[in-house]
C-alpha cells in the first residue's frame, strides 16, 4: 500500500494556521512564519544599506533577529514534507514573504507551490490548494523595489537630518510627504483670518410650525461676501423691515430624488468609516479586520474566516458574493428591494484591483449570529462591513423634495422638506448623505398663501479655518493624491506618530515643532521627493513593475543617482536648524533670559539662550500628547492616589498605564496584548526568602508574584490559571550532570521542571521525578 504524501502549508499568522489546519485535515502540517522572516541587512562598505549599489542594487538579505527559531522549525518541517505550499497573504507583501520563505528553505521553483485565497473559508482554501501556481516574481520585484527605495532614502536622509537638526531623527520616502500634508494644513490654520457674515431665519406657521432662511435680499444672494450680510447694522435694519412685512408663498417646487447606498468597503473607506462611526484609528481598524479575516469558531464548532481580504482598493464583488446577497435580500426584505441587475461602482484609475471589495464571506453570518463568538470591537467592525455590503446591493431610497419660496418685502426666503416615497436601502442602513438636518416637515400651502411670522432671528457667523486631519481624512488625502497603497496606509500613519512629527489631540492631527522643522529642511533641499506628484508617480511606477511593464532596477537607478547628488549638495550647503530664538512669552525658568528652540529625537524643547552658562530647560508649550489610544483610558484612575492614568510604553514595546503624578506616586495598571486592562488578583503573602511583602506583577507569561525587596531579593512565585500561588518544592541533592551545579525547580506553562542553577551558561533542564511532583502537590495543599 502506497504511503500518503506528507504536505506542509505555511501561512503568515498562527491564528490563520489554526483555522486552516481544521480545513485541511491530518495529511497536512500547517505552520506560520509570523510575518516576514528576512529583511535587508545593515552592512558596511559597498553594501552599506544592505544593498550593493554598484551591482544593480542587489539586496543583501538576512534572517530577521528573533526569527532564527521560526526558520529552523520551518526548515525541519520542510525536510519532512513531500509537497510544500506557500500561503502568505494575497498581496505584494505576501508574495514577497512567499519568495523569502522559498529562498530561506532552499526550495526550487517547482517545489514552491504558491496558493492564494481572498477569504479564509474551507471552500476557498481547498480550491486554492487544489490549484497552486508559481511565485509571481513581478510582484516580488515590486515589493523589493519599494523596500530598496525606502532603505536608500531613509539611510541617506536620516544622517543628513542628524547633522542639520538633531541626532537619531529619521525620514522616509512616503512618510515625509504625509508629514508635509499635515504641516501645510497646520500653517493654513495658523494663517487663517476669519470673516464675519450674518444669517436671517424666520420661524413661520401655516397650520404647522416650520423654518425658512433668507437667501436673497434685493435680488442679491444673501451670504458671505454680500454687502447686506456683512455687518450687523445692515442686518438689523433688514430685520426691522422684515418684521413689519407680509410673508407670502411665491412658489412651490417638488422633485423626485434618489439616494444610493455607498460602495462596498475598500481599505481606505473602511478605515474612514471605522474612524467616523466607531472612533477606531487606522492601525486598530486593520488589527481588528485581520482577526475577522483569519476567522473564528462559530456555531457547531465551524471555524471560518468572517470577511474577505481587508487590503484592497477595488469595489468589485465576486459573482458568488453577488448571488448570495441578492438571495438574502429577497428572502429577508422581499424582491421589491432588489434592483433588476446588480449594483456596481467604477474602480479608481490607479487601483491595483487585485482583490475584491471587503465583504462578509457569507451574508448569512449576520452580525447577531456571530456576536457570541467575537469580541465587542470585532462585532462592531463586522456589523459595519456587513450592513454596508448588504445595503450596496439594494435599491436606492426615493424621496420627494419640496422647496417653498416665500416673499417678504424685498427678501426671498426658502424652506425645504423631504418625504420618503420608498425607503430602499435605508430600511437597513441610514442615509449615508447625513443631510436630514436640511429637511423638515412642511405644511400644505398654495401660491399666494399668507404665512404667519412667529419669530425672526439674526445670527452672527464667522468663516472657519480648514479642518485638521484625523487619521481617516489623512488616509483619504493620501489616497486622493495617489500616495501609498491599501497595505501602507496604516503603517504610514503609525510611523509619523511614533516619530513625533505629528501628534493627535482629540483625534485631530497637529504638526509638532519638530515635524515642521524636519519638513522645512527636506522641502528646501529635496523638492522632488517632497512633491506629492513625484511620490504618486513613483507608486504608479511600482505598479508597472508589478504588472511586468517596468524593470525595478532601472526604476531605482533613475531615482538614486540624482538623489545622491542632492544629498551631497544639501550636506554641504544647508544651514543647520538649531538654536532659533523662541518668540513666545516664556522665559528661562532659572535665569529669566530668552529661550531658543532645540530638538532631539523625542521632539522640540526650549533651552536657555545663555547655554552653557545656564542650563535651564522647559517643554515646548502646547505639545502634550493625547492620541487615540490614550483617549481610550481617559476615565481610568490610579489605583493608589486616584489621579489620571497615562498610557506609557516600556523599552520592550509593552504598553501599560502609569500614574500622572509619577515619581511621587508609582501606581500603574497592566494591559494585555489587546490593550484591555488586566485585573490582577489580590494576594496577601510574604516572601519565603526574605520576609517582605510579595507584589503582583505582569510579565510576558501573565501575572506573577515578585518580592517588594527587589533588587536585593529577586524571588518570584508563579500563579496558576486561577490566580493561586504555585509554591515549588525545593529539591536537595540534585546536581547538573553537565556542569556539576545545583539543580533548582522552575515553572513553565507546562508545569514545574528541573533547571541548572548556572543558567544561562548551562541550559540543562529535565522533568521532575514523580516523588518531586507529589511533594509539590502536598506543599500546595
Amino acid at each position: 500500500m502506497a504511503t500518503k504524501e506528507k504536505k506542509l502549508l505555511i501561512v503568515e499568522s498562527p491564528a490563520k494556521a489554526k483555522t486552516i489546519k481544521k480545513f485541511l485535515g491530518k495529511d497536512f502540517t500547517v505552520k506560520a512564519s509570523v510575518g516576514h522572516i528576512r529583511d535587508l541587512k545593515k552592512g558596511r562598505g559597498k553594501k552599506a544599506f544592505g544593498i550593493d549599489v554598484d551591482n544593480n542594487y542587489t539586496p543583501d538579505y538576512g534572517i530577521i533577529k528573533g526569527k532564527e527559531k521560526t526558520v529552523k522549525e520551518l526548515k525541519e518541517a520542510a525536510e519532512k514534507a513531500d509537497v510544500i505550499y506557500l500561503a502568505p497573504d494575497p498581496d505584494r507583501e505576501g508574495e514577497a514573504i512567499a519568495w523569502h520563505l522559498k529562498e530561506a528553505l532552499g526550495l526550487t521553483d517547482e517545489q514552491a507551490n504558491r496558493v492564494t485565497y481572498s477569504a479564509v473559508t474551507k471552500k476557498a482554501v481547498l480550491d486554492a490548494v487544489a490549484n497552486p501556481s508559481r511565485i509571481d516574481m513581478d510582484r516580488v520585484n515590486a515589493q523589493q523595489g519599494r523596500r530598496v527605495l525606502d532603505r536608500l532614502v531613509g539611510f541617506n536622509l536620516s544622517p543628513f537630518l542628524w547633522t542639520k537638526i538633531a541626532k537619531n531623527l529619521s525620514a522616509g520616502r512616503v512618510q515625509s510627504v504625509a508629514v508635509k500634508i499635515v504641516v501645510e494644513r497646520e500653517r493654513e490654520i495658523a494663517a487663517f483670518i476669519p470673516e464675519e457674515f450674518w444669517k436671517i431665519s424666520a420661524d413661520l406657521n401655516k397650520d404647522l410650525d416650520f423654518n425658512a432662511e433668507l437667501i436673497k435680499w434685493k435680488d442679491e444672494k444673501f451670504a458671505l461676501g454680500n454687502k447686506f450680510a456683512q455687518t450687523s447694522d445692515s442686518v438689523l435694519e433688514i430685520g426691522k423691515i422684515l418684521r413689519e412685512s407680509d410673508f407670502v408663498v411665491k412658489d412651490i417646487v417638488s422633485k423626485e430624488s434618489k439616494g444610493k447606498a455607498g460602495a462596498p468597503f475598500i481599505t481606505s473607506t473602511l478605515q474612514q468609516a471605522a474612524s467616523t462611526n466607531l472612533g477606531f484609528g487606522t492601525s486598530r481598524t486593520m488589527q481588528v479586520a485581520q482577526r475577522l479575516y483569519e476567522g473564528t469558531e462559530i456555531e457547531d464548532g465551524v471555524h471560518t474566516g468572517l470577511i474577505t481580504y481587508m487590503r484592497t482598493d477595488s469595489t468589485r464583488i465576486a459573482p458568488e458574493g453577488i448571488e448570495e446577497v441578492r438571495k438574502y435580500i429577497g428572502e429577508v426584505y422581499s424582491d421589491k428591494y432588489l434592483p433588476e441587475t446588480e449594483n456596481s461602482w467604477s474602480t479608481k484609475k490607479n487601483a491595483q484591483d487585485a482583490h475584491e471589495a471587503i465583504r462578509p464571506t457569507s451574508v448569512y453570518n449576520t452580525p447577531e449570529k456571530i456576536k457570541p463568538f467575537v469580541t465587542e470591537e470585532q462585532y462592531k467592525l463586522y456589523k459595519l462591513i456587513w450592513e454596508r455590503f448588504v445595503a450596496c446591493q439594494m435599491k436606492p431610497a426615493i424621496y420627494n423634495i419640496t422647496t417653498i419660496s416665500i416673499n417678504a418685502n424685498q427678501g426671498l426666503f426658502e424652506a425645504k422638506g423631504r418625504v420618503t416615497i420608498f425607503d430602499g436601502y435605508t430600511i437597513l442602513l441610514k442615509d449615508s448623505k447625513k443631510d436630514d438636518d436640511k429637511y423638515q416637515d412642511l405644511p400644505k400651502v398654495q401660491i399666494g398663501d399668507k404665512i404667519d411670522l412667529n419669530k425672526l432671528t439674526e445670527s452672527q457667523h464667522f468663516t472657519k479655518p480648514p479642518a485638521r486631519f484625523n487619521e481617516a481624512s489623512l488616509v483619504r488625502a493620501l489616497e486622493k493624491e495617489g500616495i501609498g497603497r491599501p497595505s501602507t496606509y496604516a503603517p504610514i500613519v503609525k510611523t509619523i506618530k511614533e516619530r513625533g512629527y505629528v501628534r493627535l489631540e482629540k483625534r485631530a492631527f497637529h504638526a509638532t515643532e519638530l515635524g515642521m522643522a524636519v519638513n522645512d529642511m527636506l522641502q528646501q533641499n529635496f523638492t522632488n521627493i517632497m512633491e506629492l506628484q513625484f511620490t504618486a508617480d513613483m507608486e504608479s511606477d511600482l505598479d508597472k513593475v508589478e504588472h511586468g511593464q517596468k524593470d525595478w532596477v532601472k526604476l531605482i537607478d533613475e531615482f538614486y543617482k540624482p538623489f545622491l547628488e542632492a544629498i551631497e549638495v544639501a550636506t554641504e550647503k544647508a544651514e543647520p536648524l538649531k538654536g532659533r530664538p523662541y518668540l513666545g512669552e516664556e522665559k528661562c525658568p532659572k535665569c529669566g533670559k530668552g529661550l531658543v528652540i532645540k530638538y532631539s529625537k523625542n521632539g522640540a524643547f526650549l533651552g536657555c539662550s545663555d547655554y552653557p552658562e545656564c542650563k535651564g530647560l522647559i517643554a515646548m508649550p502646547g505639545e502634550g500628547v493625547e492620541d487615540e489610544e490614550s483617549e481610550r483610558y481617559k476615565d481610568e484612575k490610579c489605583p493608589i492616589c486616584s489621579s489620571q492614568l497615562l498610557l506609557k510604553t516600556t523599552r520592550y514595546g509593552k504598553k501599560f498605564l502609569a500614574c500622572s503624578q509619577y515619581p511621587d506616586c508609582k501606581g500603574s495598571v497592566s494591559l494585555d496584548n489587546e490593550g484591555n486592562i488586566v485585573t490582577l488578583p489580590k494576594i496577601d503573602m510574604d516572601c519565603n526568602k526574605c520576609g517582605k511583602k510579595m507584589e503582583v506583577k505582569v510579565g510576558r507569561m501573565g501575572p506573577f508574584l515578585a518580592c517588594s525587596g527587589y533588587p536585593d531579593c529577586k524571588n518570584t512565585i508563579a500563579l496558576d490559571k486561577n490566580g493561586e500561588p504555585v509554591i515549588l518544592p525545593e529539591v536537595e541533592g540534585e546536581v547538573c550532570e553537565k556542569c556539576g551545579a545545583d539543580m533548582v525547580v522552575k515553572n513553565s506553562r507546562r508545569g514545574p521542571f528541573l533547571a541548572c542553577s548556572a543558567y544561562p551558561k548551562c541550559k540543562n533542564a529535565k522533568p521532575l521525578k514523580k516523588d518531586d511532583e507529589t511533594e509539590e502537590k502536598e506543599v500546595k495543599e
